[in-house]
């Protein structure tokens, strides 16, 4: 049986839970309120044992610190909740080794905001099931710290093309038009700090790139005491595969880049583009997402929101009843206006 940590008050003993806003951690029972500094004196002992190059452990059973029950948990989560007790456990075997994050962005966003974000998001969204619009559904969003790679690397890009003057003007009864051709080229080179890409196959790839981008100014160097209060997953997708991923998405990034400086042309076509990228190098943060999961017509459907800016991405299903009723009451009530209208002018 592995074993769970969680961080306690250093007055009452209960459970510690992170607090965004004021970037401290809460005691919900003594109400009493500690910094990182002050946390970190207490646990220093315990943060260097979880920086140590220990194997991860791939158990799924664990013991809640608290009141002793059992905690099941996927080969992934690294942080959760026990189901009888509440309290926060984090487990300490996935943070260790090469599942030991550099950097962390906390969460700026509490959850009471992550669910009135949604909430006024999916209010717009008029044929949306009623199901996700319901409160109690809303209450089911959780946050999570999810897994990234950033990469640094350097990039070299070329382009090259025809570009294009064109000229009119009319004489008499006559239209002329004149077209220059040129040939262009333009080269240039790029870094790039901390591109991001998501190491989780639980999360959508597309959901988890439209949230972007995070302000990297809040990042901080890993610590487990971020983690109370809040779910958080190790990655399952390697960096090496990931660098494909970073790879593609730098090298349409710089012929971009290179291709915006063309100017002055009517039309400039490319005939020819490379990029050449050297000297990526990785590392290993987790960034703040609230994750919301609904289930429609036997289809689920994942909303993720940006736990530091509450950028909303999801896709919504439309509901074809409440599409027929909205259609039908608005039929109703023209027909209402055109028959009672003319009835005032006969």
């Amino acid at each position: 049986m592995a074993s769970t940590s969680s961080y306690k008050c250093l007055n009452c003993n209960a459970p510690l839970g992170f607090d965004p806003t004021s970037g401290h951690w809460k005691c919900h029972y003594c109400f009493s309120e500690f910094t990182k500094e002050e946390l970190d004196r207490v646990y220093k002992e315990e943060e260097t044992r979880e920086k140590s190059n220990e194997e991860s452990s791939e158990l799924n059973s664990y013991h809640c610190n608290n009141c002793g029950a059992e905690i099941v948990a996927d080969e992934t989560t690294s942080a959760t909740f026990c189901l009888y007790c509440k309290s926060p456990s984090l487990i300490k075997e996935r943070f260790k080794g090469e599942f030991h994050p550099k950097y962390v962005i906390p969460f700026k966003l509490t959850h009471a905001d992550a669910e009135r974000i949604y909430k006024e998001w999916i209010q717009k969204k008029l044929f949306a099931p009623t199901l996700f619009k319901n409160d109690e559904e809303i209450e089911k969003i959780k946050g999570i710290y999810a897994p990234f790679w950033l990469f640094d690397c350097e990039t070299e890009g070329y382009v090259e093309g025809q570009g294009t003057i064109v000229t009119s003007w009319r004489a008499g009864k006559y239209q002329y038009t004149k077209t220059k051709y040129y040939h262009v080229e333009r080269g240039g080179r790029v870094k790039y700090e901390r591109v991001p890409i998501d190491a989780s196959t639980k999360l959508d790839d597309k959901f988890m790139l439209m949230i972007e981008p995070y302000d990297y100014q809040t990042m901080t160097d890993f610590s487990m005491h971020y983690m109370t209060g809040f779910f958080a997953e190790k990655y399952d997708v390697d960096e090496e595969t990931c660098e494909k991923t970073m790879t593609e998405r730098v090298q349409q990034f710089v012929t971009d880049r290179i291709r915006n400086t063309v100017s002055g042309y009517t039309s400039f076509t490319v005939s020819n583009s490379y990029s050449n990228l050297k000297g990526a190098v990785e590392s290993y943060a987790l960034m703040p997402v609230y994750l919301l999961v609904n289930e429609f017509n036997d289809e689920k459907h994942m909303f993720l929101i940006n736990g530091q800016t509450g950028k909303v991405v999801g896709e919504t299903p439309i509901d074809h009843k409440r599409q027929i009723v909205f259609w039908l009451i608005l039929f109703a009530i023209t027909w209402l206006v055109i028959v009672l209208g003319g009835a005032l002018f006969v």
